[in-house]
């Protein structure tokens, strides 16, 4: 034992050792439960918009069956089954996502929108409809 080590043990103070330091640096994955079925990925939070509200009835998904990360978030993600991912991203993050999740989940479907402002165009939109109609899930039972 070291001088310090010494003293502090005298002190009769405990010495703790990190199981896993790289969880305070932020390299913690993040779990996405199975009934997880939309991940959006957008650095905006626009969880209470009209639009996103929308699109959350016409999928049938209730708030607990969708979770909303940062790109930050998105690459320390971790999940098991294939949701339909919504990345709202300039094209380099999305391409690099998609690069990081293919080998683990190959049927992982993407939307890709450079940012929140180009589905304000009507054509956008338009296209975003299409491309997420056949996703459209089971509705939950309803609970008496």
């Amino acid at each position: 034992m070291n001088r310090r080590d010494l003293l502090l043990n005298e002190m009769k103070i405990t010495q703790w050792v990190l199981a896993k330091p790289q969880v305070l640096k932020g390299d913690a994955q993040i779990r996405l439960a199975d009934s997880v079925k939309l991940v959006v990925i957008c650095e905006q939070d626009r969880q209470q918009s009209g639009f996103f509200q929308d699109v959350l009835r016409s999928l049938n998904l209730a708030r607990h069956q969708y979770q909303w990360f940062t790109f930050e978030q998105a690459m320390r993600l971790s999940f098991s089954h294939s949701p339909l991912c919504w990345l709202i991203q300039p094209e380099a993050q999305a391409v690099s996502f998609q690069q990081k999740f293919a080998k683990f989940s190959p049927n992982l479907t993407a939307c890709l929108h450079s940012s929140w402002e180009t589905l304000q165009h009507p054509a956008a939109k338009r296209q975003f409809w299409q491309q997420i109609e056949p996703f459209r899930f089971e509705p939950l039972p309803e609970t008496q």
